[in-house]
């Protein structure tokens, strides 16, 4: 009988990268869970638990979460999920927390999507939204029928403040800033893995076959 090993692996990449679209296509192919920092920190504040009442009053006071309440909400969650296998996005996000998952659970691999700010730039700041529908539109790649007007609606088009060049420009600072040593921690433990390139669908051909070698190894040493 041939054993199923637990996939446990971590996806970084910032604002922009086409990491949740990547992510969609990893859990689909590979039977992985997928699991949302940003959504586990939202349904623990829902559901009023301990923890999510600790976040809630952090972010009310426009505090930085802690980073052992940010390892504890989400090692809460993973062990939960104890015979599953799970693509973690968002956390960790300092080398403090990747040390708490490192002693909780063994990872296969970190994929990093490296994608040039640049790109990244162009990307996000060509987003136009219908705000009552959450229609989005590219002005590179998927325009409005009229300039700056809804296709269905004809209601004007706005630029979200997360699209707009100085913000953009800031996440993307901030993200390099506080992301690099988390690479550097997972490049000296020999798990990380890095794909670049300025177009998902080119990317992800790359990111699938990797994870197939990966993923066939494990099993056989499983088995």
């Amino acid at each position: 009988m041939v054993l199923q090993r637990v996939i446990r692996a971590v996806i970084m990449g910032p604002p922009g990268s086409g990491k949740g679209t990547v992510s969609a296509r990893i859990t689909k192919s590979f039977g992985l869970q997928h699991m949302s920092s940003g959504d586990i920190l939202r349904a623990n504040i829902k559901e009023k638990t301990e923890l999510g009442l600790l976040m809630k009053s952090c972010i009310d006071q426009g505090q930085l979460v802690p980073d052992d309440i940010m390892s504890r909400l989400i090692l809460n969650d993973l062990r939960k999920m104890d015979h599953s296998g799970w693509l973690l996005d968002g956390f960790p996000r300092t080398v403090s927390q990747a040390e708490a998952l490192d002693h909780a659970f063994s990872l296969d691999t970190v994929i990093n999507l490296n994608v040039p700010f640049q790109t990244i730039k162009e990307r996000l700041t060509s987003r136009w939204t219908h705000i009552p529908s959450g229609r989005v539109y590219n002005t590179d790649f998927n325009p409005p029928k009229v300039p700056g007007l809804d296709d269905v609606t004809g209601e004007p088009l706005v630029q979200r403040d997360d699209d707009r060049p100085d913000t953009v420009s800031r996440r993307l600072k901030s993200y390099e800033t506080q992301t690099e040593p988390v690479l550097e921690y997972y490049r000296s433990k020999g798990v990380l893995e890095t794909f670049t390139g300025t177009e998902t669908n080119k990317i992800w051909p790359q990111i699938e076959a990797f994870l197939h070698r990966k993923f066939s190894t494990l099993s056989h040493r499983a088995a």
